[in-house]
């Protein structure tokens, strides 16, 4: 057992036995060999179930919303997951003392698949933890793991206009429409979705590519300077859709245009709160 994961299981049993917190939100050993799970602990013996390791894809948040009610809750984030906490708590959707934050330093998840990091890891900028109550593993990255190639995000950002549009339409052709990628996605907490609107009705509910493409725009633009960047929705697909191109892109132009990094600090609202006489206003004739 590695000396992080002995650390998480003993802060998690220590926070439950002082009734600190009333629920632990970690990662565990899933049926499938290689894979973990999200596990929820409100026993201090059963803090030996969690794990902490390069597999834990899991973005935990998600399920800050609706665990709340529990009373307060410790989780386990990585510091891109960590971001979305931090947007969450922006947004008024979980008071910042009605959680302990446990975190550390990543170098990036493995992707089960090729064993290489997840494309959103290649790209991420944002390997501590921005906020946290306790961080396990000090600040050097709990795992190493060899450079990954430059992903299809690099590739996306640096071509033309007219090349990202192609790309863009590529990917979407692939979407059945199933809504993984919402359903995963800690900031799409919305009791009612655009999608499922009647009045008024903003896009058909099949796979035409138009409305597909609508769909995504529209949830990439809700999420602008709110997405950490975890890689979820992409995690989730089950078609391969990469939706990290258009969401780390968003989110670039937003941190250029506003100077405003999504998910940094907990006290400053999100960039598209604010007002300032200087902001980037170009687009207004």
């Amino acid at each position: 057992m590695n000396r992080w994961q002995d650390d998480l299981r003993k802060i998690a049993a220590r926070l439950l036995d002082n009734r600190e917190v009333a629920l632990v939100i970690g990662w565990g050993e899933g049926a499938i060999p290689g894979r973990t799970i999200p596990v929820f602990i409100d026993k201090p013996e059963d803090a030996a179930l969690l794990v902490v390791n390069s597999r834990c894809e899991n973005n935990l948040s998600v399920y800050i919303p609706r665990m709340k009610e529990r009373g307060r809750l410790a989780i386990v984030a990585k510091p891109c997951d960590l971001r979305t906490i931090v947007s969450l708590i922006q947004e008024k959707q979980v008071a910042r003392e009605d959680l302990h934050i446990i975190s550390f330093a990543c170098s990036g998840i493995e992707d089960h698949a090729t064993g290489k990091r997840r494309p959103e890891c290649v790209h991420c900028k944002v390997n501590t933890p921005p906020v946290y109550d306790t961080l396990i593993g000090g600040e050097a990255p709990i795992w190493q793991e060899e450079p990954s190639a430059v992903d299809a995000i690099e590739e996306f950002k640096k071509a033309p206009p007219e090349r990202r549009w192609e790309m863009f339409q590529a990917e979407m052709a692939k979407c059945i429409r199933c809504y993984a990628c919402r359903n995963a996605c800690p900031m799409c907490y919305c009791d009612e979705c655009f999608v499922e609107r009647s009045l008024p009705r903003w896009i058909g509910e099949g796979i035409e590519l138009t409305d597909t493409m609508i769909f995504h725009i529209t949830r990439a633009l809700h999420a602008a300077g709110r997405c950490g960047e975890c890689g979820a929705c992409s995690r989730a697909c089950p078609m391969g859709v990469n939706l990290g191109i258009l969401a780390v892109k968003i989110n670039e132009d937003i941190e250029k245009l506003y100077h405003d990094k999504a998910g940094m600090d907990p006290d400053k609202p999100p960039a598209f709160s604010t007002f300032r006489p200087d902001d980037y206003n170009d687009f207004i004739k």
